[in-house]
């Protein structure tokens, strides 16, 4: 799993997640890049000038929220990379739209946990060879 990963994206408002998440993402990618923004307009900009291989989004932030990155994602044209979405809602209607929109790989609820990462990895790629 690890082998393939070089560049991850961690993008949440919360600077005690980002180094949490930091240090479990290193845990299960030792080899790969990883780099934290603190809202989606800078995670974007950051996607202008870098490709990553999964990105991990905070759905509830300030200035653009991880829905309306997705929505902007979905309008440019950019290499394939997996995404994530984090978040700590409960809201059944989260899961729903999380799991009908085609950019998203699954909804992983905080925290970040390296049992999470891999049960949303292994569900991914299960989904994919079906």
């Amino acid at each position: 799993m690890a082998s393939k990963i070089k560049k991850i994206l961690l993008v949440d408002d919360d600077d005690i997640f980002l180094v949490l998440g930091t240090i479990t993402i290193e845990k299960l990618f030792p080899e790969a890049e990883i780099f934290t923004v603190p809202h989606g307009e800078e995670a974007l900009e950051f996607l202008e000038e870098n490709d990553v291989d999964i990105m991990f989004l905070d759905l509830n932030m300030p200035i653009l929220d991880g829905w309306e990155v997705l929505e902007e994602l979905a309008k440019r044209e950019r290499k394939r990379m997996a995404i994530f979405v984090v978040t700590s809602s409960i809201d059944p209607s989260d899961r729903e739209k999380a799991n009908s929109n085609p950019l998203v790989y699954d909804l992983i609820e905080k925290p970040l946990d390296e049992s999470n990462i891999k049960s949303a990895i292994k569900k991914k790629r299960a989904s994919r060879s079906k």
